[in-house]
């Protein structure tokens, strides 16, 4: 029986540092399940909507090697992955922008998480601040 892992994540802007921490998760289980938080999920969340639209995260993340399967997901419940999908492993990471970490698995039992340290840095943040000024500015004609 295959050992599944979990990881969720916004993936918005994707970087090499969600590309670390993929890679990571799928070589601590034998078969990798991520969830890309809608669009909906990040506002709640973060108070912010992503750049990049969700079927185009969707499609990034699915083509990645270490990637076995991607779903759609409005939270984590433990439940649902534990019932319906089957993970013994929930993964979080630690210092990787849009990808979930310890604090936001809510109700997930301890013994299920593994937490992967934050891969390289990233300039997502950086890419942000200047998408919104040149927002901001184009809207001011």
């Amino acid at each position: 029986m295959s050992r599944i892992g979990f990881l969720a994540g916004v993936f918005d802007l994707f970087h090499v540092g969600h590309l670390d921490v993929l890679g990571r998760a799928g070589q601590g289980c034998d078969r990798l399940v991520v969830g890309v938080l809608t669009d909906e999920w990040a506002m709640d969340a973060w108070g912010a909507r992503p750049y990049v639209p969700l079927p185009e995260r969707i499609q990034i993340v699915e083509h990645l090697r270490c990637v076995d399967e991607v779903v759609v997901v409005d939270g984590v419940r433990s439940d649902w992955l534990t019932g319906v999908v089957g993970v013994q492993t929930v993964f979080a990471a630690s210092g990787t922008d849009g990808v979930l970490g310890v604090d936001e698995l809510d109700g997930i039992p301890g013994e299920l998480v593994s937490v992967l340290p934050a891969g390289r840095g990233s300039r997502s943040p950086i890419l942000r601040a200047a998408i919104d000024q040149r927002q901001s500015r184009s809207s001011v004609a």
